[in-house]
């Protein structure tokens, strides 16, 4: 019979355990700030780097925080992105919070709904670049080969294959650049890295420095790039 009680001592125990477990669980949950998965949303959410932090969640973490400026994402530019942080930097935690929990924390049906009920006109975000498979970009890289200006031009680009160039991968948009059928300008990660001003350079030069370029670094792309640094 002890044993009987023993178990059975036990057995609520447990469950009063599970309950008051449960209980401080969720009276202690920590919320997440709707408004980090908000601009989350509101990003064009490539990761290309070029608002200086490692990737849309970390840049809109700092947007969160106070940290980073509102224009910061140069992608989103274009697409309003700039306003759209605006509408949820300026409205207060407790009513993004009610939006996203009425959108069935949907952050996309969070933020258009914010967005309406601002009445501020916003772009349209036009669709997100298709980044390219790893069989196109090492298909690309294998013709740097046969293209020693596109394969200096390769060398200073940011090379994150994010896509926002049209291109499939930055060797493909290397080779553009080189053979004159594409602009550098439009490498938006690169232009933090004066990647339009470095290819203006190596356009600039003629085919005999180029090919010295090539020899003296061994074609390394690294070695290529502190040529082009100062």
């Amino acid at each position: 019979m002890t044993v009987v009680y023993s178990v059975l001592f036990m057995a609520i125990l447990g469950i009063g355990a599970g309950v008051f477990l449960a209980f401080a669980s969720a009276k202690f949950a920590v919320k997440s700030d709707p408004r980090i998965t908000l601009i989350e949303a509101a990003l064009p959410g490539v990761n290309c780097g070029a608002c200086g932090f490692p990737g849309c969640s970390a840049f809109a973490k700092a947007i969160a925080e106070a940290k980073a400026p509102l224009d910061g994402c140069i992608p989103g530019k274009r697409s309003g992105v700039p306003e759209k942080l605006k509408v949820i930097m300026d409205t207060d935690a407790e009513r993004l919070t009610a939006l996203y929990e009425e959108s069935g924390e949907d952050p996309e049906k969070a933020l258009e709904k914010l967005l309406s009920s601002s009445g501020t006109e916003v772009k349209a975000a036009p669709p997100k670049p298709k980044r390219p498979t790893q069989e196109e970009i090492d298909s690309y890289k294998g013709k740097l080969k046969e293209n020693s200006r596109a394969a200096v031009v390769f060398a200073i680009l940011p090379n994150i294959n994010c896509g926002i160039c049209g291109s499939p991968g930055c060797a493909a948009f290397a080779i553009k650049v080189a053979n004159k059928e594409e602009n550098a300008d439009k490498c938006v990660p690169g232009k933090r890295q004066n990647v339009p001003e470095k290819v203006a350079k190596i356009m600039a030069l003629s085919q005999s420095e180029i090919q010295k370029i090539i020899e003296d670094t061994s074609g390394e792309s690294a070695e290529i790039k502190k040529k082009f640094e100062s």
